[in-house]
């Protein structure tokens, strides 16, 4: 036996006789093709390497097998020259080369293997605190970081890391036994699975996949050691990643069966993100980071091999073209990317989705911005829509809307700019000229639009008080042969302080400025005589004018004035809701809301035990959208305080646009903004309206929401029911006028929990009650139930019929309400009433239209009394109902609203934040700006106790930050630098009282550098990081840059705050005063 040990001697090297026969090794018995040394070599020994990698070669055989041969050639070179047949099996010379580069354009980088550099990212010759920073390097350039400047480089928590959470830490599961299995009870030891052991051989090809299939991409090679147990992870991986991959390589055959097909190119370019989370432990796996960039790099060069090949369809080339320079926007710099876009624009110089983006491109470029050159672009632009003929699937309406669209976008950069008494003046002047013209000019057309244009400039230079100003009456009531110009505005401007410092002193002149000089100035003005800016003449104004053509709706443009100011669209449901969606638009703020207490005393608080507490919590989330109906603009439609906003100026302007405009929506909308901002006044308002307009349902319907919502319920039903008995000789349908009144009319009896009451009103259409309160003690006969169904199912139907929508939801909802309370409150009955003009309006193919949304909020409404007045109520019933609204309208805060304060009363949340995630992987519609603030604001109310802390708050700020939607939302970026210093606050907060208590000699925990210190310098470092990402997102947002000089100056030093007063200049925002002279 012992003869059969090894002796070290046998590894010497054998005498060269020996040696000679043993030069040329055999080959392994799974390599007989290497023999052959024809043209057909190097394809066989690609596909040999690429099998006993892929296909179930041992990797432990292979590689002994590897390193004996290594040693064996390298003995041989010591002592003989090898042979030509011995070198060239040294290597394999590859003719075809990686077939990734003809897909992608480079080599396949799951291929290449990750090269770890010694060190651990740092650099000699350098501290030994800063790191290569992974996730900001890219091929080209390699960013240096700070380990002291925030937490991403500090070593994470093993516990709470989320890298570990999601990639390394994997759940064990025993494999259950094949029950067809037959195990030998005998046997000294446990046989293996079968699939760990193949038998080796030619016919193991047959198995795998060629190397050039595109099925393998993406896919880990690792293999885990142990068979007898399986990872929950890699089972899910192994089948979700076999689906991907295949589900890739069908759609890139299909680009080559129909290169045409456009639907096909962006389905296999949405595909790319799945393919790049594969190797993840979730294949949602948010990619952040270079991760981003290498996916934007592989989509740009898809989206140019399908423009090569779509032919020549317009439609479909601008649509690729959209997409190409939004994710070129991650991977080109800012000169390739001007110089592309000027490409684009002439190639297609009439189409609106490329200048709209291109109008957010070259508004966000931080490099690049100038305001000049800002403003200039959107007034080409404003000139290329103008130019657009009705016809080629665009409508007259649809180009108007666009055009006060870019308007607005326009007035609002130059009011960020700091331009504010420009862009105010362009707002009076389009209102006055188009909207109070005189009697005599209102009918010319556009044949006289030089003699308008003339006249208008004469009333501009008269200087007389224009609309939203004191003493306004209008272009119309105008005199020109007796102007009457306001009197000069006094010099009330703050001067110089020698005890202010620099900055202080910029900070408080700037501020003064701003809110003094908010309207164009007169020449007569002692106030701003030195600002070359203050003053706006009509040479200024004129080019803007001549764009509107002079008969566009007036209410269209009262819309877009409203959506300037950030105020609620007028309840009207074919509004253009689209503008208050825009993140550039935006300017809901989150600082109230932030840096909640996560304790549990204070974290009960924001867990109300009620759905209705519940539901008034969430409904006051600042930033809402819905489709607007008159109760909701009385209720949420206003979120602004009244010192964010010019509140003397929008009151007249509404003021004098009610007064002379027939239409009552006017009425209606001042009522409710006066509701709001000045409620003592709104009952003198309403009823001077009632006097110009006695006939109006609709301002008697508003006339009683607003005693209503002031608490004077008695006058509220006194105004429902004398203007339900106006008209006596009505028919018994009631009339299309009087519906939304009636509507309000019962809805005030169901709040205030009478249900009885409500249904008297129900069976009483024309407000024909029994004048008897014992009367209506008992509840209505059947007859008179009989009666009102009747009547409302003929007036849905006549409504219907004549496609009057609006009145259908009407009749549909007093239909349910009317089943609902006279069948004990059967919920089921009166949602499948809901269900069944859902079905009419999905015949019509409106089951996405603004219609069909203010039918779900109806049915929402519903719901929504049912569970708060109800006994019993199970949270499956609004669950089951909400998400498939949300599912068809993801931005109605109302169907979030409910959604989180139904799931809120049970602590089970996490359904809450997989409804507001991102869609998955392949989804071209990315959460909007309304859908992250609600997010946000679901994350701070939950509070600590039930998972929500400021690092998730941050995580989720960071997340929107990095959207589309989210990277150039001023609101956004303000809400998170007001988050950071509140943090920040904090954390001073709790190192003053601990250097309180040490000074009393009580015990202290960690000290300086390592403890409280520590974290102070951090969230100092953390408002920094965010203040300056958003600074390059917003170069034209100048009440961003204030922050600077105003929340934090404690937190930058005098270089920075210079910095970003040169920042001011540089990017030609307006500027007060000059620092230096301060």
């Amino acid at each position: 036996m012992n003869s059969n040990v090894p002796k070290f001697a046998s590894f010497r090297p054998k005498h060269s006789a020996e040696h000679t026969r043993e030069r040329e090794p055999s080959p392994p018995k799974h390599s007989k093709h290497r023999q052959h040394r024809d043209e057909k070599h190097d394809d066989k020994a690609r596909r040999e390497a690429y099998h006993s990698r892929h296909c179930g070669y041992s990797r432990h055989q292979s590689h002994k097998e590897s390193k004996s041969q290594d040693r064996r050639v390298g003995t041989e070179h010591q002592r003989t020259p090898a042979t030509e047949k011995a070198q060239a099996d040294l290597y394999i010379i590859d003719r075809k080369g990686d077939p990734a580069n003809l897909v992608y354009g480079c080599l396949n980088h799951y291929r290449i293997p990750l090269y770890r550099r010694y060190g651990n990212g740092r650099v000699v010759g350098i501290p030994m605190d800063r790191f290569i920073d992974k996730n900001l390097s890219t091929e080209k350039e390699t960013v240096i970081s700070s380990g002291k400047s925030g937490p991403e480089l500090r070593h994470e928590r093993p516990l709470t890391s989320k890298q570990n959470s999601r990639d390394s830490f994997r759940k064990e599961r025993l494999v259950k036994a094949d029950a067809n299995s037959q195990s030998d009870v005998t046997l000294e030891y446990v046989s293996l699975s079968g699939t760990g052991k193949r038998k080796r051989g030619k016919d193991m090809a047959t198995n795998c996949s060629d190397y050039r299939s595109l099925e393998k991409i993406g896919e880990s090679d690792d293999d885990s050691s142990d068979l007898d147990t399986h990872y929950e992870s890699d089972a899910e991986l192994q089948v979700s990643g076999s689906e991907i991959t295949q589900k890739n390589a069908a759609l890139t055959h299909k680009t080559r069966d129909h290169p045409q097909n456009l639907q096909v190119w962006l389905d296999l370019i949405d595909h790319q993100e799945a393919m790049m989370s594969l190797g993840h432990a979730s294949i949602s796996h948010e990619l952040i980071g270079r991760d981003r960039r290498h996916l934007a790099d592989i989509k740009i060069s898809i989206y140019e091999q399908a423009l090569r090949k779509i032919g020549p369809d317009k439609d479909s080339q601008i649509r690729l073209v959209l997409g190409l320079m939004n994710e070129a926007s991650r991977h080109w710099d800012s000169g390739i990317l001007t110089q592309r876009w000027k490409e684009v624009l002439a190639k297609f110089p009439h189409s609106i989705e490329l200048w709209t983006a291109y109008l957010d491109f070259i508004q966000s470029i931080f490099a690049d911005f100038k305001y000049e050159t800002c403003r200039a672009a959107f007034h080409a632009c404003l000139k290329a829509v103008a130019t657009l003929q009705a016809g080629e699937g665009l409508s007259r309406h649809t180009i108007l809307e666009t055009s006060l669209y870019i308007i607005i976008r326009m007035t609002a950069m130059i009011k960020g700019a700091g331009y504010q008494e420009l862009a105010v003046a362009i707002w009076q002047a389009l209102l006055e000229y188009h909207l109070l013209r005189p009697d005599n000019l209102a009918n010319l057309g556009a044949e006289a639009d030089a003699e308008c244009l003339r006249l208008f400039e004469e009333f501009w230079e008269s200087e007389v008080p224009r609309i939203g100003e004191q003493g306004a009456v209008g272009w119309k009531h105008w005199d020109a042969e007796n102007p009457l110009a306001p009197d000069p505005v006094p010099n009330t401007l703050t001067h110089s302080n020698s005890a202010d410092s620099g900055f202080e002193a910029f900070q408080k002149h700037e501020q003064d400025r701003i809110n003094k000089l908010r309207y164009p100035g007169r020449t007569a003005d002692e106030a701003g005589e030195d600002d070359p800016f203050h003053l706006v003449l009509f040479s200024d104004l004129g080019e803007y004018l001549r764009i509107l053509p002079p008969d566009i709706p007036n209410l269209l443009l009262i819309q877009a004035f409203l959506c300037f100011n950030r105020l609620p669209p007028i309840s009207e449901i074919q509004s253009k809701r689209v503008w208050w969606l825009d993140p550039f638009l935006r300017e809901e703020l989150l600082d109230s809301h932030l840096g909640q207490s996560s304790s549990s005393s204070e974290t009960e608080e924001y867990l109300p035990s009620t759905l209705s507490k519940a539901l008034n919590e969430f409904m006051g989330c600042p930033m809402r959208h819905f489709q607007m109906t008159t109760d909701l603009l009385f209720d949420y439609g206003f979120t602004h305080s009244a010192g964010s906003l010019d509140i003397g100026f929008i009151r007249r302007s509404i003021q004098l646009l009610s007064s002379t405009m027939s239409d009552d929506m006017i009425g209606e909308y001042l009522l409710a903004f006066e509701l709001k901002y000045f409620p003592s006044e709104v009952g003198k308002t309403a009823k001077k309206l009632l006097k110009a307009h006695p006939r109006s349902a609709r301002l008697y319907n508003a006339y009683g929401l607003v005693e209503l919502r002031r608490g004077n319920k008695e006058k509220a039903d006194f105004v429902f029911h004398t203007a339900l008995s106006i008209d006596t000789g009505s028919s018994g349908i009631v009339r299309p006028g009087n519906l939304e009144l009636f509507h309000s009319w019962v809805w005030e009896a169901l709040r205030r929990g009478e249900r009885l009451e409500a249904l008297w009103r129900l069976v009483s259409p024309k407000g024909d009650m029994p004048m008897e309160s014992r009367d209506r003690n008992k509840a209505p006969d059947s007859a008179a139930i009989l009666r009102a169904r009747t009547t409302f199912t003929d007036g849905n139907d006549h409504a219907l019929s004549a496609h009057d929508y609006s009145s259908a939801i009407l009749y549909t909802l007093f239909l349910a309400l009317l089943t609902y309370l006279s069948n004990n409150q059967d919920i089921n009955s009166a949602l499948t009433v809901h269900q069944n003009l859902s079905t009419r309006l999905a015949k019509h193919n409106l089951s996405q239209s603004p219609v069909a949304e203010v039918h779900a909020q109806a049915v929402a409404q519903l719901l929504a009394f049912h569970a708060t007045s109800a006994p019993i109520v199970k949270p499956a019933l609004l669950r089951t109902n909400l998400e498939p609204l949300i599912a068809t309208f993801p931005n109605n805060t109302i169907f979030l609203a409910m959604y989180a304060a139904n799931e809120s009363r049970f602590r089970i949340e996490d359904r809450v934040r997989d409804i507001l995630r991102p869609p998955l992987q392949g989804s071209r519609q990315e959460p909007s700006i309304v859908r992250w603030f609600f997010a946000l604001f679901f994350e701070m109310k939950r509070g600590g106790l039930v998972g929500s802390t400021a690092h998730s708050v941050r995580a989720l700020f960071r997340r929107a930050e990095a959207s589309d939607v989210g990277s150039n939302s001023p609101a956004l970026w303000k809400s998170h630098v007001l988050f950071e210093v509140a943090e920040a606050e904090k954390a001073r907060a709790r190192q003053a009282t601990r250097s309180a208590k040490r000074g009393k000699g009580g015990m202290v925990g960690r000290e300086g550098k390592g403890g409280i210190g520590k974290e102070v310098d951090e969230a100092a470092g953390r408002v920094k990081d965010a203040f300056f990402r958003g600074l390059t997102r917003l170069p034209w947002c100048k009440e961003y840059m204030m922050l600077a000089f105003t929340h934090l100056r404690d937190f930058l030093e005098e270089e920075e705050l210079r910095r970003m007063y040169n920042v001011l200049v540089e990017k030609e925002l307006r500027v007060y005063v000059d620092l230096d002279t301060a």
